[in-house]
């Protein structure tokens, strides 16, 4: 059994007697609006991402596209949607810290064009969209510029 090979296995430190709490601390039911597409083009994508004390994907700032910009995107992208999917990663549920630096690290990484489902929050006291990410306190950043 999986204890008596621990037993048996010097210089193991012993089990945690509880892992990490690695889900968020206060359950949230998410309303969205419709889905939509938004297709980035080119490297630089000119948004802001944060994921929120709920575990949610939230985008909190977009760049305005200028004339001569290098920004290329396809499709509506605004402050306070809510990301559903990013390159085919499923972020419908509430993700840990590690599954969102996983995912910064994916979508910074991945060919361009990249594919986002976004849709609009209508939950009731919704997070209120801010050019400024709350801090945390957690060792991995909660906002991304991408």
């Amino acid at each position: 059994s999986r204890e008596e090979v621990l037993k048996a296995t010097p210089n193991l430190p012993p089990a945690p007697k509880s892992w990490p709490k690695q889900t968020p601390t206060t359950p949230t039911t998410v309303k969205v609006g419709p889905e939509r597409e938004v297709l980035f083009l080119s490297d630089q994508m000119g948004i802001k991402l944060n994921r929120g004390t709920d575990g949610i994907v939230r985008v909190m700032s977009v760049s305005e596209i200028q004339p001569g910009s290098s920004i290329l995107r396809k499709g509506k992208v605004a402050a306070g949607d809510l990301v559903r999917e990013v390159c085919g990663v499923d972020l419908r549920r509430p993700i840990t810290a590690t599954m969102w630096g996983d995912t910064v690290a994916l979508i910074k990484m991945t060919p361009r064009p990249v594919s986002f489902i976004v849709a609009e929050e209508v939950t009731p006291n919704a997070f209120p969209a801010s050019p400024r990410a709350p801090q945390s306190s957690s060792p991995r950043p909660t906002a991304a510029e991408i």
